[in-house]
């Protein structure tokens, strides 16, 4: 089974991530356009999958560890009978 994660996007959407499929994450900000100086934060995830595979979510990365750490071991594998060549 592939776990996934919901997070919500910059733009208030949700977005389910499978965690097998995260190449990295990491925290970003930005100021506002139009001289505001107030900035904006987001935590920008690229995702296996293609060029330009990526998200900008609300989560911190130590939140996305939470959810990631949650998925993973909680989340019942079924383990294949593999048998030798």
């Amino acid at each position: 089974m592939n776990p996934f994660i919901t997070l919500i996007t910059t733009d208030g959407h949700p977005v389910r991530i499978n965690v097998n499929h995260i190449v990295a994450y990491d925290r970003r900000s930005f100021k506002l356009q139009y001289g505001q100086q107030v900035a904006e934060t987001y935590t920008y995830i690229l995702v296996a999958g293609g060029s330009g595979c990526s998200r900008n979510v609300k989560q911190t990365p130590e939140e996305i560890d939470r959810l990631i750490d949650h998925a993973v071991f909680n989340i019942p594998f079924t383990q294949p009978q593999v048998k030798g060549a």
